[in-house]
């Protein structure tokens, strides 16, 4: 399929907007919250990709539709070149948060505390707001 090598993966292609979105959290210039903020768009991208695009190539996948795309590839290599990529990603992520962000909020004073390391008023406020913010708006998908 000669045509096949004119053509992106949408859903390969799409995974590697996502790194691009990613390496913004690595821009030195972007200001640091900015820069953890696009470290968490990262993350909800990749988890929409998941629902949407892996759930549709998944149903493919269940109903034997295993055409091959404009792109040359079937189902089944897209879904083995999107694990490969994915995991890379997600790699890439946590390294990004744990060795870079991390320690730059650190130098100013902005700290992540863990769940192990809340302190009762700290879960009585965070229960209280849950309850009278959150889950009054929230709406089951």
């Amino acid at each position: 399929m000669e045509s096949a090598v004119r053509y992106f993966n949408r859903e390969l292609s799409l995974l590697e907007f996502h790194d691009r979105v990613l390496v913004q959290a690595l821009d030195e210039q972007v200001p640091l919250l900015e820069r953890l903020r696009f470290l968490c768009i990262s993350s909800t991208n990749l988890d929409e990709f998941f629902e949407v695009r892996v759930g549709a190539l998944k149903q493919k996948m269940e109903a034997n539709l295993a055409v091959a795309g404009p792109d040359g590839l079937s189902p089944q290599q897209t879904m083995e070149r999107i694990s490969e990529r994915a995991h890379q990603l997600v790699a890439k992520q946590y390294e990004v948060f744990n060795k870079v962000l991390l320690p730059l909020l650190e130098q100013q004073q902005i700290r992540i505390v863990k769940r192990s390391q809340w302190t009762g008023a700290q879960k009585s406020w965070l229960k209280h707001y849950f309850e009278n913010e959150v889950l009054p708006v929230l709406s089951p998908i």
